[in-house]
């Protein structure tokens, strides 16, 4: 049966003349009746009128760009895709110390990974600490050097501890779900054993366990010359560690050729290596990949940028899931670390990267098997991966030789551009448990650059989060393009003209930055921080440039 708008009921009118009109008293009335009743019968067309035009506004406008929400057929929202990475190796932070408990408690994530990843490699959960015999074991460097180096601050800075009771104090008092990853490299079977068992007796709620960090590169082919030599420590963790909590899930170190694929002719070893786990899948029940958009440095302006990263999200993206999902089904994807590329690129710290942030994590809502994931990294040093870190001076000869830094944002810490996209997204996590379906028409498109030239892809991207009985309703948006755009608000069918709080992140320009970056000097000014309107859903305007949410006040959904 074809709907019919719900308008204002219009009592029905009688037709025809009162039949006493011939006696002149009589006539007078029904002269009087005439022209009461014509008048009304105008008033009447008026409000038919007036009532319609309602009617048909409520329908939705054809060639408009529309976002519509289905809340009839939501799904379980997996919490835990909103997560970060830790390292406190550099003793910049504690997990107690008062700043970054703060800055943390404002993202309010639903997980953190401890205690980081490569430094995970290297660290002893009982002494709560590093061996500095250990520090030079790989065949990097680099990766010496810097572990060396980073021994070394801790123990001036913080006495050499990273305690993972800390690390617990901070995720129960911030109802945070813990990520542990155990030491494969210089730690055994019975320390990673004892770790669950002392959780367990702790009553720390730790479920989820990462066997190792990157074994698959080539710095430990001293230990791990082959997928093979892994796979039996491994295994040999798993059934310590299973012994003593049968109820933990552990995941196994997977490589990220899929999402590369500029380097896929290249990096046999790596797919030898993917191939080797998926052919013995008994043993663990989720395989960690790493994600990062590029490795080397892009020397390209930053427009090109915004064509690459997008383009990069929206085609590379579901090829490299496609590539995993073939090799592991039926079992869960841990991204437990995620972000752009090496730190010495021209996007870091700016407005595209707040906008790159927002668009990835979106992506990710549409991936199913994903379960875990965390950005890298929540804080350290410099200005390219953390989403918070302390005042960065020009330092000649690094990544941080311009200058540009503010004075001050969050006393010695300095918010970068991607802190205000988090918190955004932490504010829609907050009470949410429900994700609902989104389909966008009449889609602006955005071209790609780089390796994604000539290629069109949709300029917007939505998803919709909130209360499993839709009492509350929160739609994230990321605008990928230059341009505003006006769309209109459907909810189960139905056009939405209500109020709307409407927080975002948006600049005119992609390079605003938050203190600058390894090729760019910054301002001395925050230039990317946390807007705001408030208004009806019919006056919206997506600023150009920006990823949001769109609150819907209680109520007003149904």
């Amino acid at each position: 049966m074809k709907k019919v708008c719900k308008c204002s009921k219009i009592r029905k009118v009688e037709k025809g003349f009162p039949a006493y009109a011939h006696n002149f008293r009589h006539a007078r009335h029904f002269s009087y009746t005439l022209q009461l009743s014509t008048g009304c019968l105008g008033l009447l067309g008026v409000m038919v009128l007036f009532l319609a035009i309602s009617c048909r506004a409520q329908e939705p406008l054809p060639d408009t760009l529309s976002l519509e929400i289905d809340t009839r057929n939501g799904q379980p929202l997996r919490q835990a895709l909103y997560g970060f990475n830790s390292n406190m190796m550099s003793g910049d932070y504690g997990y107690l110390d008062d700043d970054f408990v703060a800055l943390t408690k404002a993202l309010a994530p639903k997980t953190l990974r401890f205690p980081g990843g490569t430094v995970g490699n290297f660290y002893h959960w009982e002494p709560g600490g590093f061996f500095e015999n250990e520090m030079a074991s790989t065949l990097s460097t680099k990766l010496n050097t810097r572990n060396k180096a980073n021994y070394v601050k801790l123990q001036w800075r913080r006495d050499g501890k990273i305690l993972f009771d800390d690390f617990m104090q901070l995720c129960n008092t911030l109802n945070i779900t813990p990520i542990v990853v155990v030491n494969l490299w210089t730690g055994s079977p019975e320390e990673s054993a004892a770790w669950v068992r002392y959780a367990k007796d702790k009553g720390y709620q730790v479920t989820h366990w990462e066997l190792g960090n990157e074994y698959y590169l080539p710095h430990y082919l001293n230990k791990y010359p082959t997928v093979e030599t892994y796979i039996a420590a491994a295994k040999k963790h798993v059934a310590a560690m299973k012994a003593v909590n049968p109820d933990i899930k552990v995941s196994v170190c997977a490589t990220p050729t899929a999402f590369h694929k500029e380097g896929w002719l290249l990096k046999t070893p790596q797919r030898k290596w993917d191939e080797g786990l998926a052919a013995d899948t008994s043993f663990y029940d989720a395989y960690t990949v790493h994600v990062y958009a590029y490795k080397a440095v892009r020397k390209k302006e930053i427009e090109k940028m915004r064509g690459y990263l997008m383009g990069w999200i929206h085609f590379a993206v579901a090829d490299a899931i496609d590539y995993y999902e073939k090799l592991f089904p039926n079992k869960e994807m841990w991204i437990t670390e995620w972000n752009i590329a090496n730190p010495a690129n021209r996007v870091a710290n700016t407005q595209l990267h707040a906008m790159y942030v927002g668009d990835f994590f979106l992506k990710m809502l549409t991936i199913p098997n994903v379960t875990q994931a965390n950005f890298h990294v929540i804080t350290g040093l410099g200005k390219g991966f953390p989403v918070f870190s302390p005042v960065t001076p020009p330092t000649p000869n690094t990544f941080w030789k311009y200058g540009g830094e503010p004075e001050s944002d969050f006393g010695n810490t300095i918010r970068r551009t991607v802190y205000p996209a988090f918190q955004l997204i932490g504010e829609a996590f907050a009470g949410s448990d429900t994700q609902f379906t989104v389909s966008i028409q009449n889609q602006p498109l955005l071209a790609g650059a780089m390796e994604y030239n000539g290629k069109q892809m949709p300029g917007i991207q939505a998803q919709a989060i909130g209360g499993n009985t839709a009492e509350h309703l929160t739609l994230l948006v990321s605008n990928r393009t230059g341009e505003p755009h006006e769309p209109q608000l459907l909810i189960d069918g139905k056009r939405y003209k209500g109020n709307l709080n409407y927080r975002y992140v948006a600049n005119e320009r992609l390079s605003a930055t938050n203190g600058g970056n390894a090729e760019m000097e910054g301002s001395g000014e925050i230039e990317v921080s946390i807007q705001e309107w408030r208004g009806k859903s019919t006056e919206l305007v997506i600023p150009k440039n920006s990823f949001g949410i769109l609150i819907i006040p209680g109520g007003s959904v149904r």
